[in-house]
């Protein structure tokens, strides 16, 4: 058992390296957070342990008759959970290696964090244009790095105590300083405890940054289209999977529920935002690729018929931007003279 627990092991870890390289080190980490692979290990690592101790108390003489018909019994357990973990071991190995897993656990994060934001467009707070004017204090941010999450219960029960109210000016997924403004406090100029309950790290977290998550798999589909790799249909399979997470996003029939913080006013992460996460940069590298460009335009022709404004008018820049990309990326005047006429003919 030790031995197969250490060759799983090195299994896992190279086939997370091999993922990091081809998709994005995004998700490499999303993977990484994926604990089936880690109970398996310590089921191996479990049984091995066991049998070694069972050996030691047999041998020592520590087990009556009756209490070897007990350990007699376990080992018939744990015989069982092992073939078990075997069965699923061989199931999991035969896809965690594939880029096609990687990018199905991206877009089913994503594609949760998304419904989440849906719900909660405001992490559960108030709009910002609700707040009523007042003196405003400062809670400056105590480090610098990403802001992974903001604890809104606690953020809710700190103004409740000092009857104030919070507006904040920063969102998950932020880059903050230190002493950078996080917010500030109406009604109170005691902000003790306030910048405890934003968590500030080296590294961003999918939690409750939506972008974050459609930026993993763009960043997928960027790293296909490398020198290196050279693999357009990657990039087309992920454009269909960034437009298939926007439009449920837009058609998503969940009403936003009620604030349920209603000390904390922000702002919502928009469709713009989105858009521009899922699409500015990969229209961008697919300047030389007329086939993932026309895919990009086909995905922004669909999304353009279900966004609000705000997404609509990003989706038009990059029409633009796609177009002058085309024009300089390009290698023949019928490539570009055929983007050009997908273009006008999807009306961007």
């Amino acid at each position: 058992m030790l031995a197969v627990a250490t060759f799983s092991l090195g299994i896992m870890v190279s086939t997370h390296r091999t993922l990091a390289q081809q998709s994005t080190p995004r998700i490499h980490r999303l993977l990484m957070e994926d604990t089936s692979t880690q109970t398996m290990l310590a089921t191996f690592i479990g049984a091995f342990v066991f049998a070694l101790s069972s050996i030691i108390l047999y041998r020592a003489g520590y087990y009556s008759e009756s209490a070897s018909v007990i350990v007699f019994a376990a080992t018939v357990l744990v015989v069982a959970a092992i073939v078990v973990s075997l069965v699923r071991w061989i199931g999991q190995l035969s896809k965690i290696g594939s880029v096609e897993y990687a990018l199905l656990r991206a877009e089913q994060t994503a594609s949760e964090i998304l419904r989440q934001q849906r719900h909660l467009p405001r992490l559960g707070g108030r709009p910002l244009d609700q707040v009523e004017p007042g003196q405003a204090t400062k809670i400056i941010a105590p480090s610098s790095g990403f802001l992974r999450r903001i604890d809104m219960d606690e953020l809710q029960s700190c103004a409740v105590a000092c009857d104030a109210a919070v507006c904040l000016e920063v969102l998950p997924g932020a880059i903050v300083l230190r002493e950078q403004v996080l917010g500030t406090l109406r009604g109170s100029a005691e902000t003790e405890g306030f910048a405890d309950c934003f968590l500030i790290d080296p590294e961003r977290t999918y939690e409750q940054d939506p972008g974050y998550a459609l930026q993993a798999l763009r960043e997928s589909a960027s790293k296909a289209l490398s020198p290196g790799i050279n693999d357009p249909k990657t990039a087309i399979d992920v454009i269909a999977r960034l437009e298939r997470l926007l439009w449920d996003w837009a058609l998503a029939d969940t009403e936003p529920a009620d604030p349920e913080y209603d000390r904390v006013f922000l702002r919502e992460v928009g469709a713009d935002a989105l858009v521009e996460a899922a699409f500015r940069d990969l229209s961008r590298d697919a300047a030389g690729f007329g086939d993932v460009l026309d895919a990009v335009a086909t995905a922004l022709s669909h999304l353009r018929r279900r966004m609000p404004t705000s997404g609509v008018a990003v989706i038009d820049d990059l029409a633009a931007d796609l177009r002058a990309h085309g024009d300089a990326g390009l290698m023949t005047d019928r490539e570009r003279a055929r983007l050009t006429d997908k273009l006008d003919a999807l009306g961007l």
